[in-house]
């Protein structure tokens, strides 16, 4: 007899690595050996290996050969058939031992051998290579021949690709009619996982979870890798790539390739992009047992079509919310409160009532991926409190009564955030920016921390009118006698009058700096009085003229 072409059932074997330009194919369906060998009328007959999974290897072709070593020309999953005409040079332990070896390293499920023609009995030395090494041997009688053994593989492969549609149409209708509940999503997610007999989940871009069925496998997906592992192929756009199996959570092989379905596989789970080129919105993740097939996949693929048009519709609506949200905020800060009252209905939003507080906090880290669903929780449970983006950057403005419930979950976040003092809303401009500045003292901490406003936050009245020009051409009016009597009489009138003040009045220590006599100290401020024409023992008259001399502008 001779090599036997391969049937059209037959695809690729799996790897543990896929081609660098598209993912594995999928496996082709496969029958047990246990199916092939209880085939009465074939009377083949299990002599060897015949360990205790031996019915449930799987096979996928049944192939014939009479080559010295036909492992080059065999694929996993496969049944090889020999007469043994070349089973001579294969007489000795060694030589039988090694020819086995080269079955099993090809991925060979058994090796049939047909008796009656070049052996009346299979050869002793084969027969203890394959119980040794635990590959199934078994006898092929005289009668049956091997084209009847290759048909009746066929057959059964055939009955159960039939099986295998049936499934997946009947899945598909049922996943397709859930979509349409209420619970489009969820339901969806519940019916996958239940036909698939495994957990099916949805993420975000963020790795936060969307949906999961069963409810019993939420720990599982919240695993710190899991997410890792959606974010990574999140940030690498839509491309190929394979997860190997073998691997701890933290490795992963990369394919590079580009293409629409993406597909990785990893250490027990199975990741898919949703979205498109650009725009992934998130990934479907399901329990890995091993590589689907064409069935499991269309499934799958069906679950992730829907699972992006869900996204979609969400991230619209959220997108739409944001813009409300800030525009509700816009309104108040412009004072148009009647206004913001109107689109806040429209956005199932309560503007708040009474004194109100205004927080300003930290983005959350990549890691964090509750915050959200956390902020929203706070959002929609408690009339009076409006969450937003403002500036780039996120607020909330709520009644004060709320504020306990914010530091609870900033808190627990981790965040950095700066809080207002009380006020009226109509104050919302001047609260905000109170956030802004406390918040700016958070960041600028070692740990992150909730600072509260207070006036001596900012850097001074003399601050703000450094900022005017006009209190610069003031001061320099109000020191203008003094620096003229300085420049005509190279006198140290104002640098004396300056070192006074700094020491408060105190003659002794001011002229100790100057290196001066106390006398002619006082002598000088004397002067200053007449010039300025000012009694410089009031308080309001000292004020005046330090800040005077803190704001204008060196003289020529």
């Amino acid at each position: 007899m001779s090599d036997a072409l391969s049937p059209q059932w037959q695809t690729a074997p799996d790897r543990a690595e896929t081609d660098a330009d598209a993912p594995a194919p999928a496996p082709a369906p496969t029958i047990s050996l246990g199916e092939l060998l209880h085939q009465y009328a074939l009377g083949l007959v299990l002599i060897a290996g015949a360990d205790g999974d031996v019915a449930g290897r799987p096979v996928q072709w049944v192939h014939i050969s009479e080559l010295e070593d036909p492992a080059p020309f065999l694929t996993p999953r496969t049944v090889l058939l020999t007469t043994g005409a070349r089973f001579s040079a294969a007489q000795e332990p060694e030589d039988a031992e090694a020819y086995v070896r080269r079955l099993l390293a090809a991925g060979t499920t058994a090796l049939g051998v047909a008796v009656g023609l070049h052996w009346d009995r299979v050869p002793t030395a084969i027969v203890a290579a394959c119980d040794r090494l635990g590959l199934p041997l078994f006898r092929v009688p005289y009668d049956t021949s091997f084209i009847a053994i290759v048909q009746t593989a066929a057959r059964l492969l055939d009955a159960r690709t039939r099986e295998r549609d049936i499934w997946a149409l009947e899945s598909q209708r049922a996943v397709t009619n859930a979509s349409l509940h209420r619970d489009g999503l969820g339901s969806a997610i519940r019916e996958a996982a239940r036909r698939l007999g495994r957990w099916v989940a949805v993420l975000d871009r963020s790795g936060r979870i969307v949906a999961v069925a069963p409810e019993a496998a939420g720990p599982a997906v919240r695993t710190d890798w899991v997410r890792r592992e959606a974010r990574r192929l999140v940030s690498r756009g839509v491309g190929a790539a394979r997860i190997s199996d073998t691997r701890g959570p933290g490795e992963h092989e990369s394919d590079g390739g580009d293409g629409d379905d993406v597909d990785a596989l990893a250490a027990g789970i199975q990741l898919q992009t949703l979205g498109r080129r650009g725009g992934v919105l998130g990934v479907l993740v399901a329990e890995d047992r091993g590589a689907p097939d064409t069935a499991e996949r269309t499934l799958l693929g069906l679950v992730a079509a829907l699972a992006t048009v869900q996204l979609e519709h969400r991230s619209g609506i959220d997108a739409a919310l944001a813009s409300l949200r800030a525009a509700v905020v816009h309104l108040l800060l412009a004072g148009d409160r009647e206004l913001a009252e109107l689109i806040a209905r429209d956005a199932r939003l309560s503007v708040p009532e009474g004194p109100i507080v205004v927080v300003r906090h930290g983005e959350a880290t990549p890691d964090d991926t509750r915050l959200d669903e956390d902020l929203h929780s706070l959002d929609a449970g408690r009339p009076g409190l409006i969450g937003a983006t403002l500036d780039d950057g996120p607020l909330i403005i709520a009644e004060a009564r709320h504020l306990p419930a914010i530091r609870r979950l900033l808190q627990a976040h981790r965040l950095a955030a700066g809080v207002s003092e009380r006020g009226a809303l109509t104050d919302l401009a001047e609260l905000l920016a109170q956030s802004d500045r406390a918040l700016a003292i958070a960041h600028a901490r070692a740990e992150p921390a909730i600072v509260d406003y207070a006036p001596s936050q900012h850097e001074g009245l003399l601050r703000l009118l450094d900022a005017q020009p006009e209190a610069g051409r003031r001061a320099a009016t109000l020191l203008g006698p003094l620096r003229h009597h300085d420049a005509r009489h190279a006198d140290r009138i104002e640098e004396s009058l300056a070192v006074w003040l700094a020491h408060h009045g105190q003659t002794s220590a001011a002229a100790a700096e100057l290196g001066i006599h106390r006398h002619t100290l006082r002598a000088r401020v004397q002067t200053a009085e007449s010039l300025l024409q000012l009694d410089l023992d009031t308080a309001d008259a000292r004020a005046e003229l330090w800040a005077a001399l803190r704001l204008a502008p060196p003289s020529a």
